[in-house]
């Protein structure tokens, strides 16, 4: 079938109309139709856990895991004696312990370790490990180290390996272990290479000892002790 010009012009025509009424491109639309997107919402920083108060004069592992259950910070008198094993119980189940007038640590950022020097016995940063108590040994580490930490223990175990512990983290340089077996705990501290423990009965001991070399854990039974033959010790000891 042949079409004329006619034919052929309105249907070019039609086309051309159809062409011309696309509606615009969606980018076309003015930006205030577009809406705003939300601003991102800001939580608010978690608050510190509350800390779990104990009133304990000594704080040992059972304590904690009895009154301590699921608390991340723990809050103890500034006097209370908090034993080796409560440590070792806080620290795998990431209890921060904190004294009295102390604020938790729990969220600070870590600092490098400073390198301590190495503590004399008459430092306030000298250990006493009390095994075994006497109204003498508590005396006497008034009168001689009035700046002393002073832990009681259960058993020479114990006093050995927060010994070694101290001794290893740079809290202090000079350990006395107070013990009826002192051999024992001599010979338990000095499992580790930067331990020269030794266990002594007088002053003939200790100066003795100082001669050949350079203990930093002295083991002394003050059992039969005086107050003034104990004294005498520590004051050679601390010379």
């Amino acid at each position: 079938m042949s079409l004329d010009a006619a034919t052929i012009d309105r249907i070019v025509a039609n086309v051309l109309s159809q062409l011309g009424s696309t509606p615009a491109a969606a980018t076309d639309a003015p930006a205030s139709d577009v809406a705003a997107a939300p601003a991102p919402s800001v939580s608010p920083a978690p608050s510190a856990p509350a800390p779990v108060r104990l009133d304990e004069a000594v704080i040992t592992a059972d304590v904690l895991e009895r009154q301590a259950a699921g608390a991340s910070v723990v809050e103890v008198g500034k006097k209370a004696v908090i034993t080796p094993a409560a440590r070792d119980t806080a620290r795998e189940r990431r209890i921060e312990i904190i004294r009295t007038g102390e604020s938790p640590k729990a969220n600070a950022q870590p600092t490098a370790k400073t390198v301590r020097p190495e503590a004399k016995p008459g430092s306030p940063s000298a250990l006493a490990c009390v095994v075994r108590h006497t109204d003498a040994v508590d005396r006497v580490l008034d009168d001689v180290l009035p700046g002393a930490r002073k832990e009681l223990l259960g058993c020479p175990d114990d006093a050995a390996k927060l010994a070694i512990s101290a001794l290893c983290r740079g809290e202090t340089g000079q350990v006395l272990i107070f013990a009826e077996q002192t051999h024992r705990a001599a010979c338990l501290a000095n499992r580790n290479s930067k331990v020269k423990a030794v266990a002594i009965r007088d002053v003939l001991d200790v100066k003795a000892i100082r001669k050949q070399l350079r203990a930093n854990v002295w083991c002394i039974d003050p059992a039969d002790m005086s107050w003034f033959e104990l004294r005498q010790l520590l004051r050679t000891i601390c010379a």
